[in-house]
């Protein structure tokens, strides 16, 4: 590890009783900027906590960890809008507290009430003024998702809606859920069907399918009734790109109300990862549109996709032509598409060649760009954003902590 990640290290446990003691009255750290309606947030991570500290700028300069809000445990962070940061725990089906932060009439981030969840979520979707989030089983006698609806503004979280998801698609195995998205007043949900870990078998991996080369998307209400699925065999894969808790990538709908379902199809040796289109208003896949993506890349695999605008998404690849799966390491080459042009170019000015952890980014929409917490061997973590028309990243902000788990941009409330 670097010098400066060693001097973070050793102050690390006089910092967190400062830490621990943090408010909005603590006057050991930096005052934290409020000028503007709207203040960008940062998770910090040292270890398994975070540490979140705000900001009016993140394209250059150091802002520390230190004087942030200490945030206890192993979490994933979801930016719901502009409006709060949510901090889930990943604890593979455990409960777990979910807490969550919003920016207050003078720009502070202010803590609100913890939400206590029977399970810990893997998928999480917006739906109008609600968080739908979800936890899929893995086992094969445990043939169920449990859904949850949370309320941004009320913060009030409904009972357990639970899915039935023995044969969900009608191929004989159980579904699995990647990604969920609003769509009218419909809710989609990209479906893995897989055979499920199998307590009388356990060198069977829970992700075994007969069907890695179909694309499953799945129709509910706003209830979680089973309205239809979309099917598509033979173009490509399942819709993936899920790992520890992360899993809202794969369906995205345009400006123009059209879908674009991007499938990783990252357990099949044979489909390309490609994207699917349901045009607006239908529920079906639209059989004259397919973008080969492994194709277009020279033969690399799609991991997680970000939508910023006017049909112009930027993707994460696997490094090397034909390599998959979240054991292959950080995925650490970008690129930009375009779906309505079906156009790729690799983003090559500006990566950095060492890069350990990449953050949950933030789709900044105002500015034209994703903005990617990353964290390198060789120096502090850094923001680094991709302008889609430019097609090059760009170092931004030093963050001196260990890592950054992921960045939004909340306005006040």
């Amino acid at each position: 590890m670097n010098t400066k990640h060693n001097i973070f290290l050793v102050a690390l446990g006089s910092m967190l009783l400062t830490f621990s003691a943090c408010s909005k009255d603590d006057k050991n750290g930096p005052e934290m900027p409020t000028d503007g309606d709207y203040q960008y947030v940062i998770a910090a991570s040292s270890g398994d906590d975070s540490y979140l500290i705000q900001t009016n700028n993140i394209d250059e300069g150091s802002i520390s960890a230190k004087g942030g809000i200490h945030v206890l445990g192993n979490r994933s962070w979801y930016f719901y809008k502009d409006f709060a940061a949510y901090s889930f725990i990943y604890a593979k089906g455990d409960p777990g507290k979910t807490s969550s932060f919003i920016l207050n009439g003078e720009g502070k981030l202010t803590p609100r009430k913890e939400l206590g969840l029977n399970k810990s979520i893997q998928t999480r979707g917006v739906y109008n003024d609600y968080i739908y989030a979800a936890f899929s089983s893995r086992t094969s006698t445990d043939l169920v998702a449990t859904f949850y609806q949370i309320n941004t503004k009320t913060e009030a979280v409904s009972n357990e809606i639970t899915v039935n998801t023995k044969n969900f698609t009608g191929n004989g195995e159980m579904a699995y859920f990647t990604d969920i998205v609003q769509y009218g007043d419909y809710v989609l949900a990209g479906v893995r069907t897989i055979k499920g870990a199998d307590p009388e078998n356990p060198n069977r991996p829970w992700a075994d399918t007969d069907f890695a080369d179909s694309t499953f998307v799945a129709v509910f209400d706003k209830d979680l009734k089973v309205k239809t699925i979309i099917r598509d065999g033979g173009r490509t894969g399942q819709i993936l790109g899920m790992s520890q808790a992360n899993g809202e990538t794969g369906i995205e709908v345009v400006d123009n109300g059209d879908v674009y379902v991007f499938a990783s199809a990252t357990s099949s040796s044979t489909a390309p990862s490609g994207v699917l289109k349901i045009n607006k208003g239908k529920l079906e896949f639209d059989q004259d549109y397919f973008f080969d993506i492994s194709k277009a890349s020279g033969g690399n695999k799609l991991w997680r996709v970000y939508y910023v605008s006017d049909n112009k998404f930027v993707l994460q690849m696997y490094t090397n032509a034909g390599q998959a799966g979240v054991t292959e390491g950080v995925i650490t080459k970008f690129a930009v598409v375009d779906v309505a042009n079906k156009t790729f170019d690799w983003v090559e000015t500006g990566v950095p060649g060492d890069i350990l952890e990449i953050g949950t980014p933030l789709i900044d929409r105002e500015e034209n760009r994703v903005v990617f917490p990353i964290t390198t061997s060789s120096e502090y973590p850094h923001l680094y954003s991709i302008n889609p028309s430019t097609k090059s990243m760009t170092k931004g902000i030093e963050v001196v902590a260990e890592g950054i788990k992921g960045i939004g941009k909340l306005k006040k409330y």
